[in-house]
């Protein structure tokens, strides 16, 4: 799997949500501003709730922007399958319990988590900081581990 597509994706994905996220803040602002929506007494608090919901989508609008920011400066380096997991390392994982189950692939990335879709595969993305890539961090080929209870051997990494 080519990691200069897949980063790309992955900006992509973000991309999509800051535009989701841009757009429920901007129909929060027009609510939040609507003569309808201006309160008619103290307990009316429609226009104060959409301010507040505005608020809210602003700041997770700039947390999506500095993650898209410290994304696109990240270098994705390539891992040998003689290398330990390392963050940027896209790992493939065999089921233990069902080996005719599809293999399932991690990338571990700086920050960020979410599901993406490249070359008919699904690429389970997720940050360093997480308990999965703190399971498979300085594993080899090979090696085997357990999450949830779930046994899983290292197949791939790259």
């Amino acid at each position: 799997m080519n990691k200069s597509q897949l980063k790309q994706a992955l900006l992509d994905s973000v991309d999509a949500e800051i535009a989701a996220a841009i757009d429920a803040a901007t129909a929060a602002q027009e609510s939040a501003s609507h003569e309808d929506n201006q309160p008619e007494n103290q307990y009316d608090t429609l226009s104060l709730e959409a301010a507040y919901l505005a608020h809210g989508q602003s700041e997770r609008i700039l947390g999506l922007q500095q993650l898209r920011i410290q994304l696109g400066r990240w270098q994705v380096v390539g891992f040998d399958e003689d290398d330990a997991i390392g963050c940027g390392a896209l790992v493939g994982l065999q089921s233990l319990e069902n080996d005719a189950a599809p293999i399932r692939w991690v990338w571990i990335v700086l920050n960020g988590g979410r599901q993406l879709r490249l070359a008919d595969e699904q690429i389970q993305v997720v940050s360093a900081q997480t308990p999965l890539a703190k399971a498979l961090l300085g594993k080899e080929l090979g090696d085997e581990v357990t999450m949830n209870g779930q046994g899983w051997e290292v197949v791939s990494i790259s």
